[in-house]
């Protein structure tokens, strides 16, 4: 490990885990990386699920693990979770913050509704439906390990009643509502079906962010180009 990279916390986002974000993880050879999981996930809870409460969460994993000054890389809601640590605890954190397919803007009011109300359905169906909806490659064995990866995460989360506070949390915010103290790379899928290259490009001009698109990802870029991914990450780093 090279001693003067950052140490860096890659964060899932809803219904993932750690796992989701290992094959991009992999690419990091050189550095500290840590991979936490999220509650509700590995029957952890929170008193209450919104952003204060993740950031607390988030700082106190940074301090229990003594970890200097971590970049911060947040894929999804896991983008939400990084922008409002940033935002609360700034004195903690690298001075450079990193987003993966973020929640540039509230999804309109039909997906909000109807995201939570996803968990009454069986996990498999919910699973299939999403990871079709979010994947933009087509690849189908690439498709069919996603999806393997996908129902492992779900599996994990014990509470429908905390999944779906989780789940509301995930559709009513966005990286819109912090102002992190940042240098920021926005990082996100030229083809991603959930949030618009447009909503991006303006939430880029917003924060202000620097922002790179992959011409061949969706939502999913952790998996369908880790390796880019990566590049752009590694790049934004060492400027």
């Amino acid at each position: 490990m090279a001693s003067n990279n950052p140490p860096l916390i890659f964060i899932h986002g809803f219904r993932g885990n750690s796992a989701g974000l290992e094959e991009l993880a992999k690419q990091f050879p050189d550095f500290q990386v840590f991979l936490p999981t999220l509650p509700p996930a590995e029957k952890q809870s929170l008193l209450k699920y919104d952003a204060g409460h993740y950031a607390d969460w988030l700082a106190s994993y940074i301090t229990k693990h003594k970890i200097d000054h971590p970049v911060l890389i947040g894929h999804s809601m896991g983008a939400i979770i990084a922008a409002a640590t940033a935002d609360k605890y700034p004195a903690i954190v690298s001075d450079k913050l990193i987003l993966l397919a973020p929640i540039s803007a509230k999804p309109n009011k039909f997906f909000a509704i109807l995201s939570p109300l996803s968990i009454l359905l069986p996990t498999k169906v919910v699973d299939f439906i999403t990871t079709k909806y979010l994947y933009a490659a087509k690849d189908p064995l690439q498709f069919k390990q996603i999806l393997k990866t996908t129902n492992e995460c779900s599996a994990a989360y014990q509470s429908k009643g905390d999944l779906f506070k989780t789940a509301s949390f995930s559709t009513h915010t966005c990286i819109a509502d912090f102002h992190p103290p940042k240098s920021i790379l926005l990082i996100a899928g030229a083809k991603d079906r959930l949030i618009p290259r447009k909503k991006t490009e303006e939430l880029s001009v917003k924060l202000p962010a620097k922002a790179v698109f992959l011409d061949d990802a969706g939502h999913l870029l952790n998996y369908e180009q880790p390796a880019a991914t990566a590049a752009a990450i590694k790049q934004f780093i060492a400027s």
